[in-house]
């Protein structure tokens, strides 16, 4: 039988190893939190190896972009051709073939650049803006781009973050948003993807990022495909450490990637297509449900669809690239909505009224929560 004593000692005991847990965990968090949310090093060699377009036969530039931080990014362009090289020819390839083909194809492509015909194909094709997941680098995505640049007949614009692949620095929000603005911008200035429309793509923190730059750059963005994207960190990390109380968010938390501060300014017009894996073990389906909800509650356009996958298996299910051929087709290439020239010289002087503001008002935002909280604790 169990004394009173005994259970006293017990309840004790018990109790200094949650709050032991739960001191270790919210420090964890304070002092290792970008190791953890931005784990660039995972697969191994990520931060050295990064695979190439070529190398499944699509031509490509390699663009390295300087941030106003003077942070050195590298991204590649991957432009829409007439005649890809189609998945069927390199099926049964050796690598040195494919590498013999790739070189065949750089050269054509290089003829290619000084013709108008392949030109202006390729301005009157989308461009898919490719932000990656917090794991990897744009590397491990150039089989998705190889499906939006192929079967798709889409110019691709991809990057790594800082901090990520071949690119300098150490990622974190504030940084990677310098990032997207300075890749942004790159393609607003581009002779031919700046006269494209332009459809922003991200699968989990990508999906947040392709939210912040929809956001800002309302003119340029025609349509966003978000995939297993959470509604923000504040209420994803609760469920990754459920032992770290709530209340203690707001002073450890310095990464946020809130969606409340950024979905709502993005147009009601901007069509929107968000795809769940039903099965998604770390962004669980209530976080793409909420995501789904709050542009609804700002009335905006939203295509709904889940399929039978993971958190990192949802692009190999059989429907996938399907529902979004049709959306491309729909929403983007066949819009007749979508008109871009005048509404772009429109918008122009009000984004440069707009720009200075804009970063000062979302930190405006993220401090006055951060009080408010602290006033409840």
């Amino acid at each position: 039988m169990i004394t009173t004593s005994t259970a006293l000692t017990v309840a004790k005991y018990l109790f200094g190893t949650s709050v032991a847990v739960t001191s270790l965990a919210a420090g964890g968090l304070w002092f290792f939190q970008r190791h953890l949310i931005y784990p660039a090093y995972v697969p191994e060699g990520s931060r050295k190896n990064v695979p190439r377009p070529i190398e499944i036969g699509m031509p490509y530039e390699d663009v390295t972009l300087t941030t106003r931080d003077k942070v050195k990014i590298k991204a590649y362009l991957i432009p829409a051709r007439q005649n890809p090289v189609q998945t069927e020819q390199l099926r049964h390839l050796t690598h040195k073939q494919r590498e013999e083909l790739g070189a065949k194809e750089m050269e054509k492509w290089l003829e290619e650049i000084g013709d108008e015909k392949s030109i202006e194909y390729a301005k009157s094709r989308p461009t898919v803006v490719i932000f990656h997941a917090n794991a990897g680098n744009m590397g491990h995505r150039v089989p998705l781009a190889r499906k939006f640049n192929v079967d798709h007949g889409c110019n691709v614009f991809m990057l790594s973050y800082r901090g990520y692949g071949l690119s300098e620095g150490r990622p974190s929000e504030h940084g990677i948003r310098i990032d997207l603005e300075t890749a942004m911008e790159y393609i607003k200035s581009h002779p031919i993807l700046g006269e494209t429309r332009l459809v922003l793509y991200g699968q989990s923190l990508g999906g947040a990022s392709c939210l912040y730059a929809g956001s800002r750059y309302r003119e340029l963005v025609s349509g966003i495909i978000l995939e297993n994207t959470f509604l923000s960190l504040t209420s994803l990390i609760p469920l990754v450490l459920p032992q770290l109380p709530k209340f203690f968010l707001p002073i450890l938390l310095t990464e946020h990637w809130d969606a409340h501060h950024t979905m709502p300014l993005i147009p009601s017009t901007t069509p929107i297509l968000m795809i769940a894996g039903k099965n998604d073990e770390l962004v669980k389906p209530p976080q793409m449900i909420a995501l789904r909800h709050l542009r609804a509650e700002n009335g905006g356009q939203v295509k709904w669809k889940e399929l039978e996958g993971g958190h990192n298996d949802t692009c190999l299910q059989p429907p996938y690239w399907g529902i979004i051929g049709d959306w491309l087709n729909e929403e983007i290439i066949n819009n007749p909505l979508d008109i871009l020239g005048k509404f772009r010289k429109e918008k122009e002087e009000e984004e440069k009224s707009e720009s200075s503001s804009f970063s000062d008002d979302y930190q405006k935002v993220t401090k006055e929560e951060i009080l408010e909280a602290k006033k409840d604790l």
